[in-house]
């Protein structure tokens, strides 16, 4: 298996989040899994996906009753 490594940079356009804020967040400890090779920070690209998926996210959705719908025949409105 061959590890993609992306540089700070594509992380940063990936997931438009500013190279201030990736450097802070590895001082601070925070923030994706990365490497260091040297002086060179790269993040591999499943670290990176594992760490995007395990992030909070909105936006979920609620269980409702379904629309009511116009029959074509009467213009009128009938529950499905």
């Amino acid at each position: 298996m061959t590890i993609r490594f992306l540089t700070e940079t594509e992380v940063s356009e990936r997931t438009h989040i500013s190279l201030g804020t990736l450097r802070r967040w590895r001082l601070e400890n925070r923030g994706p899994k990365f490497h260091k090779f040297g002086s060179l920070v790269r993040y591999g690209e499943e670290d990176l996906s594992r760490w995007q998926d395990d992030q909070p996210s909105g936006g979920a959705v609620v269980s409702r009753k379904a629309p009511a719908s116009v029959n074509p025949g009467t213009g009128l409105r009938q529950s499905v």
